[in-house]
């Protein structure tokens, strides 16, 4: 995946949770025109989905987990990859310009 950092409108550190026990530590990135996965360390290139265009997301929410807070991107087709360990003001700010990007 080659990220234009240029192009970056925020970034979050995030677990992405693959099952129940397990996550996958990393960056979530807000695009102008996409959200992007990357993890980090030894796990860096290993991600099961690491674009989300904003044409396939239907709602993006967040709230409460058992670790700080999480980030859920809702895809069309009824998909939800949750986000997780994420500080709870980055993730509502996170969440707001990702509304204010999308409504444009």
């Amino acid at each position: 995946m080659n990220i234009n950092s240029q192009n970056t409108v925020m970034s979050v550190n995030a677990s992405m949770k693959i099952f129940k026990a397990q996550a996958i530590p990393g960056n979530l990135m807000l695009l102008s025109d996409r959200i992007c996965f990357q993890a980090s360390g030894l796990l860096k290139g290993t991600e099961v989905k690491d674009t989300f265009s904003f044409e396939e997301i239907k709602k993006i929410k967040v709230g409460f987990s058992i670790a700080p807070f999480r980030i859920v991107i809702i895809l069309n087709d009824g998909d939800n990859w949750i986000f997780d360990q994420v500080n709870r003001k980055d993730a509502k700010k996170f969440a707001e310009l990702y509304e204010t990007i999308n409504s444009n």
